[in-house]
């Protein structure tokens, strides 16, 4: 242990380094930073700055600089010692020790800007060690005595929040939150009693942390001890006491609405308002209720309607003018739709629906002045917020909650709703007939076409709507007059209506308006029109009229799209690139080139925008990646335009390879998938693998190695063209194939834990793509591939299916390939037996074409093996040709099943939108004031199934391995009967398999053989067709 004065130099030396850290000189910074670097290494550094921050002698700057390095400190060093590398210095025992003994009382003891710091260190050592530290828990209930200090009582609050937020990502919190339900929340909750009525920010703060804690104590499941009434009432009705209590002395005292979002009072409101969503949304809804099932009765009957009630008074007093912050109005939106569902919930909001619908929704959708001042200040800003895609816990967004409360209750209650809405809607429209030149008309015009968009797809449901018929007069009445309108934001949003009535079938009169509209809208002066327009052009190709009158255009709209796309910098316009690009292949081929150049730069700039943020920054880099995965998604299209053009393939190959190569450089996984398909495209296209791409190779296997390929999936694919289409250059350069098979190993190798059990089927994949592409080349490596699977078959028992057939297909590519060698080497394992016994056992799972002809294949090879071969083989014949024989008899029926599976996923959407109407009809019965149906359930089940025909193809997936319509082999241009009919023709007399035939088995062959001549007659007339063919060309 340090002594005193040992102790007071380094605080003197730290210090002083800190404050040079600071300096203006660069060389004195850099020493001060290395001094820093060094002093991590002694035992008693945390110790010293802890001193420095909650002593008086340092300056404000050198104790922040301290705080943050000791947070820093602790965050990269409280870790066990076997799991960290070997330059991680590890925080010591003396510092543990001793932050242990302090952090708590320096927290409660230092100013709120310092003690965040000491806040997140304590999460990290409570998430390392809180199991090796018993006295934690008993030491902050202590502090939440009454009898301390506010001061005192808050530390302990912030301590036991700190507590609760490490167990979230513990791997079973529950018994730990048990015991601290257990231990404190009796004395939490008295304490939040007392703090509800008063008005003090301290007091704000604290009542906050209190519902934190009990919010995150919910969040991973609701405890048992939670869901007691003996809890639920008193806490609820905490809650409920919470959102009620007026703010009117907050709003008094700050008139500016940014400063009253920012307050104490309208955060605690904020908390107890998610923690009474949790109940109804996380354990209410449907994929909780039979885990929580009584609950959730108990819940909705008893608790939920007096809550909703409290809720329905809250938006009372917003449309009375009362002011709420916009956390509060989302909560309020949110609450209340997932309420319409449950009967007793509905029974309490149904009288209220015409002010819900008319006073509160209808006024947040429409347009408003803080839309206006974000339209005129930032249109990028304004595109971004009115179209980005952010998860709900970091968005706050309460008009689309407004929007989703609107949708709730018309879908769910339907019968009750749909025609009061729409006659509202109809009654503005009527009363803003001056729009045009009226901006408070236009606004208002603004919130009934917003509200008719919001259920657009209740609009157009054909079985229930009576007004889905109506819509395109609907549209030339109140939209089409809006492409002119003086005001942007109405311009807009009727280019959004066309995309949200994507299913109207307008005549050709009305196409050329929208046509001229979108090409006007486009070239508008304002960014958001531009943007909006330029989103409907993937709708309006469809229109046939349309697509003609647009080719000359095509070249202009794509640079178009290509230019705002960077400029906003979202993927929104990237499906419009890319459907420009598949519907246009003529008229953007002159252009590829241009176009694509243009694409890689606006890809390349993001790029290095992401390298410039560091892939950390989720929040700043979630947009661009996504743009610059939709601008390579629009490349491979318009690769895919040109794919007859090999000259301007080769150009875009030398324009792409290397951005592509550079990205691998850098290890962007998150571009890894879109990246290879840019690759495979081209690939794909040229049937041929360039040496830029065999350059991409070397940067994907170096990638592979360095684990930033995170799925294997990702690469699978392209391992496969690399192989298939650069078969002569790997047979040429055999260290790349010695690298795919190394990849195998690494995939199927059970000691690395980086490689998922799902992603392990890949390896074998990749190990037959080798075998079937390179057949003669991999001798070497059959004994390498057969051990790898054996390796994973010896615990058969613990694999999944689809698993295990891949793995047993691993080696009967190996017999395929190399039969000899193969079966020597499952007799030097003693393997031979139990391999056979694993195949034939789980032959009912080998259900695709490609199983089946690979499985006649491989025992074909086998038979024609001299019988004395292989010892442990002999006497066994019979069972061969029992199991060749019943993979024979199953090949035309696999087949049938495929071209089943191959017409289903072709079948016209048409058909699946009658089915739904027709799911949707029979839930209309249902209705009325009862529990509403789960749309969203209904709609996945629907999707599950594939009516229509006599196949459900769910039903054989099951089985075993999916038929994959775009899976190709060399083995799909060989027909297994003529290679078995070869066969016979080649075995001699006394053939085992000649002599021990029974007439059964007799006849079986003379089928198998006269099918064989057949199609062997029919490939002779295919071939001789196809030279007639070229001979008349």
């Amino acid at each position: 242990m340090a002594s005193e004065s040992d102790m007071n130099a380094m605080v003197s030396t730290l210090v002083s380094l800190f404050a040079h850290t600071v300096a203006p000189d660069a060389t004195t910074r850099t020493h001060a930073e290395q001094g820093l670097k060094q002093a991590e290494t002694h035992d008693g550094v945390c110790q010293a700055m802890m001193r420095i921050v909650m002593g008086q002698e340092a300056d404000a700057g050198v104790k922040k600089s301290a705080a943050i390095y000791f947070k820093n400190r602790v965050l990269k060093g409280w870790r066990d010692a076997e799991s960290v590398l070997a330059e991680t210095v590890l925080v010591g025992p003396m510092d543990r020790i001793f932050i242990k003994a302090h952090i708590v009382n320096a927290i409660i003891a230092v100013q709120q800007d310092l003690s965040v710091f000491f806040i997140s260190a304590l999460e990290r050592v409570l998430q390392k060690d809180y199991k090796n530290w018993p006295e934690f828990l008993p030491s902050v209930i202590a502090l939440l005595d009454p009898k301390n200090p506010p001061a005192t009582i808050y530390g302990g609050l912030n301590a036991l929040h700190a507590l609760t937020k490490s167990l979230w990502h513990a791997n079973d919190p529950l018994p730990q939150f048990n015991d601290i339900i257990a231990t404190s929340f009796g004395g939490l909750h008295a304490i939040a009693v007392t703090l509800c009525p008063e008005s003090s920010p301290e007091a704000a703060a604290m009542l906050r942390m209190i519902v934190k804690i009990y919010l995150k104590s919910m969040s991973r499941e609701l405890p048992p001890a939670l869901q007691q009434s003996s809890s639920l009432v008193p806490w609820g009705t905490l809650f409920v006491n919470i959102i009620e209590k007026d703010l009117s002395f907050v709003n008094e005292k700050f008139p500016n609405e940014e400063e009253r979002e920012k307050q104490q009072w309208w955060k605690v409101k904020k908390w107890a308002f998610r923690c009474l969503h949790m109940y109804l949304m996380r354990y209410c809804g449907r994929r909780e209720e039979k885990e929580y099932a009584e609950f959730a009765g108990v819940f909705i009957q008893h608790f939920a309607p007096g809550i909703a009630t409290a809720y329905l008074n809250q938006v009372n007093k917003c449309i009375q003018g009362a002011w709420t912050t916009r956390h509060v109005r989302q909560q309020l939106s949110t609450f209340l739709a997932d309420c319409v569902k449950y009967k007793a919930t509905w029974a309490v909001m149904k009288p209220h629906v015409g002010p819900l619908l008319t006073q509160y929704v209808f006024p947040q959708l429409c347009f408003s002045n803080e839309d206006a001042q974000l339209w005129e200040e930032d249109g990028v800003e304004y595109v971004q917020r009115k179209m980005g895609d952010y998860s709900y816990e970091e968005r706050v967004n309460p008009v689309e909650a407004a929007e989703y409360l609107l949708h709730a209750m018309v879908s769910k209650r339907f019968s009750q709703v749909f025609q009061d809405v729409m006659l509202f809607i109809m009654q503005v429209l009527q009363s803003t007939q001056d729009a045009t030149a009226n901006e408070a008309a236009a606004r208002k015009k603004s919130g009934a076409i917003r509200m008719i968009i919001g259920i657009s797809d209740l609009v157009m449901d054909e079985k229930k709507s009576p007004v889905h018929n109506q819509m395109e007069v609907f549209f030339a009445q109140h939209i089409f007059p809006e492409f002119k309108s003086p005001f942007g934001y109405m311009r807009a949003q009727s280019y959004e209506a066309l995309l949200m009535f994507d299913g109207l079938n307008f005549s050709e009169e009305h196409q050329k308006i929208i046509f001229e509209s979108v090409l006007a809208g486009i070239q508008d002066s304002e960014l958001p029109v531009k943007v909006w327009a330029a989103q409907t052009i993937s709708l309006i190709i469809e229109y046939k009229a349309i697509a003609e009158a647009m080719k000359p255009f095509v070249p202009n709209l794509m640079q178009t799209l290509l230019a705002l796309t960077s400029e906003i910098d979202m993927d929104t316009l990237t499906t419009g690139m890319e459907n420009l690009a598949a519907y246009f292949p003529h008229e953007l081929a002159p252009f590829a080139v241009q176009l694509c150049t243009q694409m890689r730069d606006s890809f390349v700039s993001i790029v290095r925008d992401l390298s410039a943020a560091g892939e950390d920054d989720f929040e700043k880099t979630l947009s661009p990646l996504e743009t610059a995965a939709g601008i390579l998604k629009a490349i491979c299209s318009l690769i895919s335009a040109v794919e007859n053009a090999p000259v301007i393939l080769v150009e875009l190959d030398t324009l792409l390879a290397p951005v592509i190569i550079e990205v691998f450089k850098n290890d962007f996984s998150d571009l890894v998938t879109e990246c290879l398909d840019v690759i495979d495209t081209l690939v794909s296209c040229t049937k041929t693998v360039s040496a830029l791409d065999w350059q991409v190779w070397a940067e994907l296997y170096g990638a592979f190695n360095r684990d930033v390929i995170i799925f294997v999936e990702d690469i699978i694919g392209s391992v496969d063209n690399y192989i298939r289409f650069g078969r002569n250059y790997i047979l040429a350069n055999p260290s790349i194939g010695l690298e795919m098979v190394e990849m195998v190993k690494k995939i199927l190798t059970p000691e690395n834990q980086e490689i998922e059990d799902d992603d392990r089927s890949y390896g074998c994949m990749i190990a037959e793509s080798l075998m079937l592409n390179l057949r003669g080349h991999i001798d070497p490596f059959i004994p390498t591939f057969v051990a790898l699977a054996l390796n994973f078959l010896k615990q058969e028992q613990d694999l999944q299916n689809i698993l295990k057939v891949h793995l047993l297909e691993m080696i009967i590519n190996c017999l395929y390939h190399s039969p000899l060698a193969t079966l020597q080497y499952l007799e030097q394992s003693n393997a031979t037996s139990t391999f056979f016994y694993l195949w034939f056992k789980e032959l009912e799972s080998f259900s695709r074409v490609h199983d089946k002809k690979l499985s006649i294949l491989a025992l074909t090879a086998v038979l024609s093996l001299p019988v004395g071969t292989i010892p442990s083989l002999q006497g066994h014949v019979g069972t061969l040709l029992q199991n060749l024989m019943k993979l024979f008899q199953e090949y035309p029926g696999a087949l049938e099943t495929r071209n089943e599976y191959l017409k289903q996923i072709q079948r016209d959407d048409d058909d699946e939108d009658e089915d739904e109407n027709d799911q949707t009809a029979s839930e209309e019965i249902k209705e009325v004031d009862g529990d509403a149906s789960d749309d969203d359930d209904d709609y996945s089940k629907f999707l599950s199934q594939h009516k229509g025909g006599d196949y459900d193809y769910n039903d054989f997936v099951d089985m075993g391995l999916e038929e994959d319509p775009y899976f190709e082999t060399p083995l799909d241009t060989v027909d297994p009967y003529i290679e078995f009919a070869r066969f016979l023709k080649q075995c001699p007399p006394d053939h085992v398999l000649m002599t021990s035939l029974n007439v059964e088995q007799q006849s079986f062959l003379q089928t198998v053989v006269a099918t064989a001549e057949t199609n062997q007659r029919k490939l002779e007339e295919e071939a001789i067709a196809a030279a007639q063919k070229q001979l008349q060309q």
